[in-house]
């Protein structure tokens, strides 16, 4: 009966949060009240009408409380075709036919600013107020202004955003902001403007060119948009807001089958649900779960739990001569692995002990408990999370399959071998029997490493995942989520007993050689699993913590809380460490976060897979050479900064436990942060490649990665002036000297002076590309206020 009720919570638990993405705010109960009964009805199945009643009462007693959760509120549809409005000719009509200039923006600026302060309501002017009193930089009024925008304060956002314009007229990435504020809260007249002006100085930013796509879209010019969002997913096939304006438009067009593509394909690169439910209403909902993990696990924060080479696999002496050593070592690991195996028992025993005390007590009080206990965990991060698992159980149960047939193969194939290699001659002696013996361990024992490696890190990354996402799905009701990592912690550690046991030796023949020596091994330190990762989202200088229980955006220091009545905006965030480059997300490994339906998904830390431009291309014939890279100096620079961005993010991932995460400041004076370990990528002409600052081969031209065995370079140093670092290079792409031939310090290496003061000073970038909608989102919108 335990088994089957923990099961009917957990997927009541997601029925319950289901229900609520497709409710209306004075709807929302009982809508989601008839979606549970359904539920209810499969998950309550085999249980007896006794147990029936008793679930139904304890689902009735929570559903007002899970009515209030994140995501509660947002606004049902059914037709994706109706988030696109009807064409207003009477605001396209209205639009200059010239670009913005610097002094157009400043005098626009200035006057949209007069008329919003003349309309909106005195409760905004003094919160847009306050904020002005205590941002004294342009960055900060950036900051307030983006908090302000995603918790549903409009009118503030657009001052603020205003302010930060004046304040630096020149920062792109400000006008860039004020424009996608300007569109999503309702005024894309006024943002295309700015946005053409951006246009004009960045031609081939895909940010830009899907902003003014939007800002189309949203005046209802579908063609217009359709354009320049063709424009730029062929700049940036990773932006998933992008996917999903083009599969709408698919819609538009009555290929409902070519924008379940787009719209698979932003759940791709950002499970949420808001793209669910687009996924949804043209029927390709059964294909999200079948997402690949590998590409997944580069657009998802992972928590490293298991390090890399938790358990290092030791590598034994192909050579018979080395028996007495081989044997001690792998005797030794034996000793170990029985160490630790006793100890994951111990910690699974006790992990259950809080559940199995609670099952003692009844089934009714088990089941109110665990219902009650799950509840509380439910989180703005907790609809990403079912959705992820999803993806990574379904990834597991076809790795596995995987894994039990390759390793049978790979065992049966080394085995056939070694009836070949070891089968000796009447006239063999002892040195024939050691050669042969040794030329199979030299064939067998670096196949068994290679397979046991690879699997190995493949299983790790995925159960650092697991239980990264296991947080946050209802938290850790009764020490569920840590039974479950300790479960698979023993899986894990049989995998590395198989690398060091599935090592053949020998011993030397004629030779008396004793096998029986221990070598100490020192146990690994078993993760914390009982501490939930928490995501650190930033804002400038200011830094959102989500934990397993985050409700919303309102732990800022600006003390903007949502905006009563209001929803989470659905948008995709890109961070970046150039103030004068709006962040393309994806493009060059550039990190992002994307928000939806009252929910988020946290920025993954690896570069994305390419989408192949095939996908793209069919509506751009003939393709604009100005979409594609042609400055490599440029891209190395680009590649380098989002490589720092994503270093500067994974040092703000930390894990929540007594006593060891300090209290958050209120404020940062300054963004802090090492360089130490940025990877700097440097074009070579004559290996026709990106090479990383330690030579090694890292892209292909077209930024397809090498192996890891392609090339290896040679010892000569040649040096060559580099005009980007304004230093001489080695031929590893290593700063040696400045132009007076005095040596870099490792501090200095990749970073400029005026980029490390911007970081230090302004922290990462935070830009804006506008998501789609539900009709009825934007609840403080003022008919007539900028005219």
């Amino acid at each position: 009966m335990k088994k089957s009720l923990l099961l009917a919570i957990f997927f009541l638990i997601l029925a319950v949060a289901d229900a609520q993405t497709k409710t209306k705010q004075n709807e929302k109960v009982k809508t989601a009240q008839s979606q549970m009964n359904k539920a209810m009805e499969v998950a309550m199945k085999d249980m007896s009408e006794e147990e029936k009643t008793e679930m139904r009462k304890m689902m009735k007693e929570v559903m007002p409380e899970m009515a209030k959760k994140p995501g509660s509120d947002v606004i049902s549809f059914t037709d994706n075709k109706k988030l696109v409005p009807a064409k207003d000719v009477a605001r396209t009509s209205s639009l200059s036919k010239k670009p913005f200039t610097d002094e157009d923006v400043t005098a626009n600026t200035a006057l949209l600013y007069s008329k919003l302060m003349a309309k909106i309501p005195m409760s905004e002017k003094i919160l847009l107020s306050g904020v002005m009193a205590k941002a004294s930089t342009g960055s900060l009024l950036m900051e307030a202004a983006t908090i302000s925008f995603i918790q549903g304060h409009n009118n503030v956002a657009i001052g603020l955003a205003i302010k930060a314009v004046q304040e630096e007229p020149k920062t792109s990435i400000y006008q860039n902001n004020l424009a996608a504020i300007l569109s999503q809260s309702g005024y894309p007249e006024k943002a295309i403007p700015y946005l053409q002006k951006l246009e004009v100085q960045f031609p081939s930013n895909s940010t830009v060119l899907h902003n003014l796509g939007y800002a189309w879209l949203q005046l209802g010019d579908v063609d217009t948009a359709s354009k320049f969002f063709g424009f730029a997913a062929a700049r940036n096939p990773s932006n998933p807001e992008t996917a999903l304006c083009r599969g709408v438009i698919e819609e538009l067009r009555g290929d409902p089958k070519k924008a379940a593509d787009h719209y698979v394909e932003a759940f791709e690169q950002a499970p949420n649900p808001f793209t669910e439910n687009m996924a949804k209403n043209v029927n390709a909902e059964n294909r999200l779960d079948k997402i690949d993990f590998n590409k997944l696990k580069s657009r998802i924060s992972i928590y490293e739990y298991f390090k890399k080479d938790w358990i290092k696999i030791t590598v034994l002496v192909d050579d018979v001569s080395a028996y007495e050593s081989n044997r001690s070592i792998q005797n030794g690991f034996s000793e170990m692995f029985t160490r630790l195996e006793d100890k994951i028992d111990v910690m699974s025993e006790a992990s259950n002990a809080e559940v199995e005390a609670l099952a003692d007590q009844g089934e009714t009080e088990f089941a109110q408990v665990m219902m009650k206990e799950s509840q509380k965990g439910y989180s703005m991060i907790s609809l990403p999370a079912v959705y992820i698992q999803k993806i990574l159980m379904f990834h597991m149960w076809n790795w596995q399959q995987d894994y039990v047939i390759e390793y049978s193969d790979l065992l049966d194939e080394i085995q056939k071998q070694k009836q070949l290699m070891t089968t000796y001659g009447e006239n063999d002696k002892c040195a024939d029997y050691d050669r042969k013996n040794n030329e199979f361990l030299r064939y067998a024992n670096p196949l068994i490493r290679q397979f046991h490696a690879t699997k190995i890190e493949e299983a790790r990354v995925w159960l650092n995942a697991f239980c990264t996402w296991g947080w946050y799905i209802a938290g850790n009701p009764k020490n569920t989520v840590l039974t479950q990592c300790i479960s698979w912690t023993s899986f894990l550690t049989k995998m590395y007993e198989n690398a060091v046991h599935d090592q053949y030796t020998f011993a030397q023949t004629c030779v008396n050689q004793n096998g029986d020596g221990v070598t100490y091994m020192e146990m690994p330190t078993i993760p914390n699993f009982t501490c939930p990762a928490i995501v650190s989202i930033p804002f400038g200088l200011d830094e959102l913590r989500l934990s397993a229980d985050a409700a919303n955006f309102d732990d800022n220091s600006w003390g903007i809380q949502k905006a009563v009545g209001s929803r989470h905006r659905n948008l995709t965030l890109g961070y970046g460490t150039d103030k004068n480059y709006i962040t393309e997300p994806g493009k060059y490994g550039n990190p992002f976060t994307k928000t939806g339906n009252g929910s988020i998904t946290p920025p993954g830390m690896g570069i994305n897979d390419l989408v192949p431009l095939s996908k793209v291309l069919d509506d751009l014939n003939p393709l604009d050479p100005a979409l594609l890279d042609t400055d490599k100096k440029l891209s190395s620079k680009r590649i380098r900064d989002a490589a720092m961005a994503r270093q500067l993010l994974n040092e703000m991932n930390k894990t929540e436990c007594p006593g060891k995460l300090p209290p958050k400041k209120s404020r940062k004076e300054k963004f802090e942060f090492g360089v130490g370990k940025i990877e700097l990528l440097e074009w070579s002409e004559d290996l026709n490649a990106w090479v990383d600052d330690k030579g090694e081969l890292m892209y292909d031209k077209d930024f397809k990665t090498f192996g890891k065995l392609e090339l290896s370079l040679g010892e000569l140093q040649l040096l060559e002036w580099n005009e980007d670092y304004n230093a001489w290079v080695n031929d590893k792409g290593k700063l040696m000297y400045d132009k007076n031939g005095k040596t870099f310090e490792k501090f200095a290496i990749g970073v400029g002076e005026i980029e490390f003061e911007e970081i230090q000073t302004s922290g990462l970038q935070t830009v804006i590309n506008n998501g789609m909608e539900a009709v009825g989102t934007v609840t403080d919108f003022i008919k007539g206020l900028f005219n």
